[in-house]
């Protein structure tokens, strides 16, 4: 009955987490995006892109949706390596990841350094896409497949819904 209702508890977090990130990216504006055209959704995820994770001056060409995974898997990766490493709570290992990964970057190159414009959509796509770890951890920490196949179902949708918004 209890583990019913943490997977009831969490399908509905995950889904107000869902939608909070869809209408924080399709909402919020700035003094930069106002300067520039709006982008269009780009839902094209086969087509090879460059970006580079670890370095500003190397990187190489994957398909969007194989840097999405990448992404993600790296985000999971290196939670569960915080997690391990200092044994703070699964879920703070994942948000300080989330943070590391999906905001720290955009606010470096796009805010401080200028680089980029800031587009909110992509930046959207870019924390749901590294909170990877939470749905990992939210669907096997429930115990039964019910919980695992809501929390993938919700990374999923979310993934489906956001992806035409991201930069690589």
């Amino acid at each position: 009955m209890l583990r019913q209702v943490r997977a009831r508890s969490f399908a509905r977090s995950a889904f107000l987490a869902l939608m909070l990130c869809i209408i924080g990216s399709m909402s919020v504006s700035s003094p930069m995006t106002a300067q520039t055209p709006p982008r269009r959704p780009d839902c094209d995820l086969a087509e090879r892109r460059y970006d580079n994770p670890f370095a500003d001056h190397s990187g190489w060409y994957m398909r969007r949706y194989e840097w999405h995974a990448f992404y993600a898997v790296a985000s999971t990766a290196t939670a569960e390596g915080i997690h391990r490493l200092t044994h703070l709570p699964r879920w703070a290992s994942a948000v300080t990841a989330t943070v590391a990964l999906g905001v720290v970057p955009h606010l470096r190159s796009g805010v401080f350094e200028r680089r980029y414009p800031i587009n909110p959509p992509d930046w959207g796509f870019d924390l749901f896409n590294r909170a990877a770890p939470l749905f990992v951890w939210y669907g096997l920490r429930g115990g039964t497949w019910q919980s695992g196949t809501a929390s993938g179902a919700a990374y999923v949708v979310g993934y489906a819904t956001l992806a035409c918004y991201a930069s690589p």
